[in-house]
C-alpha cells in the first residue's frame, strides 16, 4: 500500500505530465455549432470549405430522427437516413459512462436543444451510498463488490484492508473487465487535478478504439467528468456535455447511421462547495479509540479513502456510536442494523425498516420521520420509486437503498453509515489538500442520488434503479447487456 504522500504527488504529477504531449487533443473535429439552423434542420460544415454538407433533421418534438449528406456539392441534403428505422440489433453500440453526473444538469442541457440524437433522458436512482464502483456494478449487471471503496474493513479477518495500491490495481473495480475502454488508474488523479484535458485524452482514447471496430459494443467509463465537477461544478459538467455532443454527432456521421449511443452516469453530484468533516476529531473527543481492527468496546474503524459525502465505520458497539456520530454538526443521517431490521435516525427521528424479500418494506416510525415518507407500515420499494421524478423527493427509493446498503450490497458491509449534509465530505485529508472542493457525492438526498440514462436507440422509462439498466438496454437491442459479461 502507498502511504507517502509525496509518493503519491509524484503519481499524479507523472501522470499528468503526457496529457500535454501533441495528439491528446482535439479527438472531436465536428463542428460545435452549425452554420445556418431553423425549427426543421440544423446544417453543418465538416470540411471546413464554407458550404453545408452534413445535416441533422427534426421531427416535431425537437429529436433528430434523420440525417443527411450533401453528395452533389450544392449545399442540399439529397442523401436522407431515417435513423429510427434502423433496428438497433444490427448496429454498433456505443455506451458512454460518465462519473458524476445530475440528472438535472442533463435535463437542462437537453432541454436547451441539446443532445437530441438522443430520446429524452429518464431518471435512475444510485444505490446508497452513491460510490462509483457499487453503482456501476448494478449498471452492468456483474458481481458485488468486496467493500464500498478499495480501501474497507474485511469482516472475515477483522481488520482494515485495501487502499492506494489496491485502487491503482482496480481491485474494488470488477466492472472494469467487461468494458472496452477506462484510462488507467494511475491517471486518475490527473482528472481531478486537469480534467479538461484528461476529458480530451480519454475522448482520443476511446476513439482509437472505436475506429478499431474489434467489437459490436464499445463501453468507455470517462473518469475525467468526475473531475470536471469536483473543480469547475455545473459549469465543467456543461462543458463535458457539449464535446460529448460533439462526439456523438460525428460518430453517428462517420458511420452513416449505423450506431446506436446510449450515455448515462453513475451517479449525482451535489454541486455544492464543501469542507471536510472532521468526524475523526470528533469521535476523538467523545472518546472512542479510532483503530484498524476492532477488540474494544469503544473502538472504531473510520475509512479516509475518497472525498465524499457519506462515512462508513465498523464497530461493536453501533447504536453508541450512531448516537455520537448524530451530534457532529455535518452527519444529517445514520443507519445500522439491529438484528434482521435496519434503524434509520436523524438528530431528532427513528425508524426502524424491515424486508423479508428486499421488495416489501415495513416502515415503522419510532420517533418523527427521519425519511418524510408520506406513507407508514407496508410500503412497495417499486411504488416508492415511482416517486423519485424531482428534487420534492428529498430521499429517492430509501427503503430500499438504506436496507440494500447493510444487507446485500457488498461482501463486507459496515456496520454503521452516514449521510453527510452536502457542505460536508469525509476522505482522505492529503486529497482534500490537493483538489478543489466544488462538488462531490456519496449521500443520500436527490443531488447524491439521482443521475440519469439517455439513448439513441429507443426511449427508457423512469424513474428506475441502476440495476435495471441492462435488463432495460437488453430489450431494446434483443442481445445481453454488456455483450462480454
Amino acid at each position: 500500500m502507498i502511504k507517502n504522500p509525496k509518493l503519491i504527488l509524484m503519481i499524479l504529477l507523472f501522470s499528468a505530465a503526457w496529457l500535454f504531449m501533441p495528439g491528446c487533443n482535439g479527438v472531436a473535429t465536428f463542428p460545435a455549432k452549425p452554420i445556418a439552423m431553423n425549427d426543421a434542420r440544423a446544417d453543418y460544415d465538416t470540411d471546413g470549405d464554407g458550404q453545408a454538407d452534413f445535416f441533422c433533421l427534426f421531427d416535431a418534438t425537437g429529436r433528430i430522427t434523420r440525417i443527411a449528406y450533401d453528395r452533389s456539392g450544392d449545399a442540399k441534403p439529397d442523401e436522407i437516413i431515417h435513423l429510427d428505422a434502423i433496428n438497433p440489433r444490427f448496429c454498433r453500440h456505443l455506451v458512454l459512462v460518465l462519473d458524476g453526473f445530475p440528472i438535472d444538469v442533463v435535463k437542462e442541457f437537453y432541454d436547451s436543444g441539446h443532445l437530441r440524437m438522443f430520446h429524452r433522458p429518464a431518471v435512475v436512482i444510485a444505490p446508497y451510498p452513491t460510490m462509483t464502483d457499487l453503482c456501476l456494478e448494478d449498471a452492468f449487471g456483474y458481481f458485488p463488490c468486496s467493500g464500498y471503496e478499495a480501501r474497507y474493513y474485511h469482516r472475515t479477518k477483522r481488520a482494515t484492508v485495501g487502499g492506494t495500491s489496491d485502487y491503482l490495481a482496480g481491485k474494488n473495480e470488477p466492472f472494469a473487465k467487461i468494458i472496452q475502454y477506462r484510462a488507467s488508474p494511475l491517471d486518475d488523479g490527473t482528472a481531478y487535478m486537469n480534467p479538461k484535458a484528461m476529458f480530451e485524452s480519454e475522448l482520443a482514447g476511446l476513439k482509437r478504439i472505436w475506429d478499431r471496430r474489434e467489437t459490436m459494443e464499445v463501453i468507455a467509463y470517462f473518469v475525467s467528468t468526475a473531475g470536471m465537477g469536483s473543480r469547475f461544478g455545473k459549469e465543467g459538467q456543461l462543458h463535458a456535455l457539449a464535446r460529448l455532443e460533439q462526439f456523438v454527432n460525428q460518430i453517428v456521421m462517420e458511420t452513416h447511421g449505423l450506431v446506436k449511443v446510449t450515455l448515462l452516469a453513475d451517479h449525482g453530484q451535489t454541486n455544492t462547495p464543501y469542507e471536510v468533516a472532521g468526524l475523526d476529531k470528533h469521535l476523538k473527543a467523545k472518546g472512542w479509540r479510532l483503530v484498524n481492527r476492532l477488540q474494544r468496546d469503544r473502538d472504531v474503524v473510520m475509512i479516509k479513502f475518497g472525498l465524499v459525502t457519506c462515512a462508513v465505520f465498523n464497530t461493536l458497539n453501533p447504536a453508541k456510536l450512531a448516537d455520537d456520530l448524530l451530534a457532529a454538526k455535518a452527519v444529517e443521517l445514520a443507519s445500522y442494523v439491529e438484528g434482521d431490521a435496519v434503524i434509520v435516525r436523524t438528530k431528532d427521528a427513528k425508524a426502524v425498516i424491515k424486508s423479508a424479500d428486499g421488495k416489501i418494506f415495513e416502515y415503522k416510525p419510532i420517533v418523527g420521520n427521519p425519511l418524510k415518507l408520506a406513507k407508514k407500515g407496508r410500503i412497495d420499494g417499486r411504488e416508492l420509486l415511482k416517486a423519485a421524478t424531482d428534487s420534492k423527493c428529498k430521499y429517492p427509493d430509501a427503503l430500499y437503498r438504506l436496507w440494500r446498503a447493510h444487507f446485500g450490497l457488498v461482501e463486507n458491509p459496515p456496520d454503521v453509515i452516514v449521510s453527510l449534509h452536502d457542505q460536508y465530505c469525509n476522505g482522505s485529508a492529503f486529497f482534500s489538500g490537493v483538489m478543489e472542493r466544488s462538488s462531490t457525492h456519496g449521500g443520500l438526498n436527490w443531488k447524491n442520488s439521482a443521475t440519469f440514462i439517455m439513448s439513441t436507440a429507443g426511449t427508457i422509462q423512469g424513474p428506475l434503479r441502476s440495476e435495471d439498466i441492462p435488463d432495460k438496454i437488453e430489450k431494446i437491442f434483443n442481445r445481453p447487456f454488456p455483450a462480454m459479461k
